[in-house]
């Protein structure tokens, strides 16, 4: 099997000005958001398909009057649209290779600037680096729920994690992040960025041991000998029919 290939840093900046280059009325994710967005994808108790997933990175307001980036959006082109979705996949499976077999990624974050572009420092360079990330697993979560649906017993602690890093908050957050900072400072940004790949592979873990849940399998009739006509009524012999595959 072929280890799935990353994007280098040429890659990544393409795919960047292809999300910019998206179309309006469409208002796709940058390519920082759209990192925490495949993150918050691959968290979910169950595979979610890239005709599902891809679209609403493509366009933010998708659900609330949005609409589906194809090949004939008008503004857009099909060589354009097939190295979009080329990039975007080959990110997705580096970092589904790299949850899975390494249990760590390497996410996609930016050196914030100031109006002076000068590099921000403290706490202004890992909420501006961050908050764009988290954003994106936020969009992921907002469309697909089943994540938090599970009710895992650590869940709301890890999010909470995630969410110290967004400029708007609830109360009850505001008040959690406080607690955070207090009891788990982040003092730099690489400590910050490790922080957050470790509660994203928390996460993922979560959804991933409930993806690999395999129901137990109660049999609804009687067993079936080999040599007795199948119950599905082809009149052909079990073993010949939907017992084939038991042999």
């Amino acid at each position: 099997m072929t280890t799935p290939q990353d994007l280098n840093d040429a890659e990544i900046g393409e795919l960047d000005d292809l999300l910019a280059a998206i179309p309006q009325p469409l208002d796709a994710l940058d390519v920082v958001m759209l990192d925490g967005y495949l993150c918050g994808v691959l968290s979910q108790p169950m595979a979610i398909d890239i005709a599902e997933w891809l679209p609403p990175a493509c366009d933010w307001n998708l659900g609330e009057g949005g609409q589906v980036l194809t090949p004939d959006t008008p503004g857009w082109h099909s060589a354009k649209h097939e190295r979009l979705m080329a990039l975007v996949q080959r990110r997705y499976d580096a970092i589904h290779r790299a949850m899975v077999e390494d249990e760590w990624f390497d996410p996609v974050v930016m050196q914030p600037l100031d109006d002076d572009d000068q590099p921000l420092t403290g706490r202004a360079e890992i909420e501006g680096a961050l908050a764009p990330w988290v954003t994106g697993y936020e969009h992921a979560l907002n469309h697909f729920p089943a994540l938090e649906e599970l009710g895992h017993a650590d869940l709301s602690d890890l999010l909470a994690c995630l969410r110290r890093h967004l400029p708007e908050q609830s109360e009850d957050e505001q008040a959690y992040t406080k607690a955070l900072d207090e009891e788990q400072p982040l003092k730099s940004l690489d400590a910050a960025i490790e922080d957050l790949v470790a509660t994203v592979i928390d996460l993922a873990t979560i959804g991933r041991t409930q993806r690999l849940k395999v129901p137990t399998v109660r049999r609804g009739m009687p067993k079936v000998g080999r040599n007795e006509p199948c119950p599905c009524g082809s009149g052909r012999k079990f073993k010949l029919c939907h017992g084939r595959d038991q042999s």
